[in-house]
């Protein structure tokens, strides 16, 4: 300890003596001494008390300091009192905190929080029982601990503290092992006490945590069920969407394709057209190219227009198709077999080079088929025929 400290440590313990006493002083000199030898630091806390912290060496070359197990206050007027205390808790290895009255001991305690308190029974200002009383009224205090010490022993004096609230009785002069068997026990009870105390905060702690946990989780289950049934209805409301869409689509589809048919028959029907020139001579002209469908749609409607009008000619005029082959020229043969079993004679005009070389090449048969050159030559021959008939 430096100079500069001893200086202050001795200025501080001069000041919580009461002065004009000079065998006080040089008691409190004594134990400030004691307290250097054996490597104490005395730490004033106010300008009537201080804490005296012990420690120990485990080597000659080593300063670890021992870990201290608990903190006692002890409350006395009396330097002696003082000194003896921390001969007998030197070993300890106990934090010990001193106050000379009733006011600073209050003070100090509901500060510190010791784990035991030793409490003299006559103070300068207030007497311990009355300190006592003050500290189980307190909220802050009212677990503390308190161990009267006095040379007051008659029964009703111990009654009296201990219907203030201690928890124990030492009579002075103290004896060292009866100080402390009494002491260890009441610091012991207050360690595991606090211990519980502290175990019984984190469990509940815990218990808050786990339940703030199962009310996190119940809720983001209860969310995730909501949102369950939400993607379900949504699922339900998309798939009925698209049966409705598919549905449409289909009646769409097939809307479509009448229509295309009913296009398509009439385009036929326009492709394969059969015009009246009299009641009884039907004339159907041929123009672009004919396909299978055409040239079956031009059948079916030169047999049906020269049943129902009972025609004595069907003049199929093919000056307007692009190409003559094969199909065409068979699809022209078996028109004129069925109009020859209806009663019906064909006349074929608009018959070119090229339409002769293929009729030609098929060796078609022709008999009762008329050919002429032009439509008119074709529509002349008819009508000449038809009024010879007539």
């Amino acid at each position: 300890m430096t100079s500069a400290t001893q200086g202050r440590t001795r200025s501080h313990t001069s000041s919580s003596v009461c002065p004009g006493t000079s065998c006080r002083r040089n008691r409190t000199r004594s134990l400030e001494r004691r307290c250097l030898e054996r490597r104490c630091v005395l730490d004033p806390s106010q300008s009537s008390s201080y804490l005296i912290r012990s420690t120990l060496r485990f080597r000659h070359w080593m300063n670890d300091l021992t870990q201290f197990n608990g903190l006692v206050v002890a409350v006395d007027d009396n330097p002696v009192n003082l000194d003896t205390l921390l001969e007998a808790l030197s070993g300890e290895h106990l934090d010990l905190a001193v106050a000379t009255d009733g006011s600073m001991a209050m003070s100090l305690i509901e500060r510190e929080q010791p784990d035991l308190v030793l409490l003299d029974v006559m103070l300068p200002d207030i007497d311990g029982f009355e300190v006592c009383r003050r500290l189980k009224a307190n909220s802050q205090t009212t677990d503390t601990q308190v161990v009267f010490m006095t040379a007051l022993n008659n029964r009703e004096h111990r009654l009296q503290g201990l219907k203030a609230g201690a928890v124990d009785y030492i009579s002075k002069p103290f004896d060292t092992e009866e100080l402390l068997a009494r002491i260890r026990p009441h610091i012991a009870v207050r360690r595991m006490t606090r211990a519980l105390q502290e175990k019984n905060a984190s469990l509940e702690s815990e218990v808050r945590q786990r339940v703030a946990v199962e009310a996190a989780r119940e809720a983001l289950l209860l969310e995730l069920m909501a949102r369950t049934d939400e993607l379900r209805e949504a699922k339900e409301g998309l798939e009925r969407e698209l049966a409705e869409k598919a549905l449409a689509n289909a009646e769409k589809t097939a809307l479509h394709e009448q229509i295309i048919a009913a296009q398509r028959s009439r385009l036929l029907e326009l492709s394969t057209p059969l015009i009246p020139i009299t009641d009884r001579i039907l004339v159907m002209p041929l123009i672009g190219t004919m396909d299978s469908d055409r040239a079956q749609q031009a059948i079916h409607t030169m047999l049906h227009g020269a049943s129902s009008r009972t025609a004595e000619f069907v003049i199929l005029d093919i000056t307007g198709l692009k190409r003559m082959d094969e199909s065409v020229a068979t699809m022209l043969l078996v028109a004129a077999k069925g109009l020859r079993l209806l009663g019906t004679r064909t006349l074929i005009t608009g018959i070119g080079s090229e339409v002769a070389r293929t009729l030609v090449h098929l060796d078609a048969p022709l008999q009762g088929i008329v050919t002429k050159a032009t439509l008119q030559d074709g529509i002349a021959v008819a009508m000449q025929a038809s009024r010879h008939r007539g």
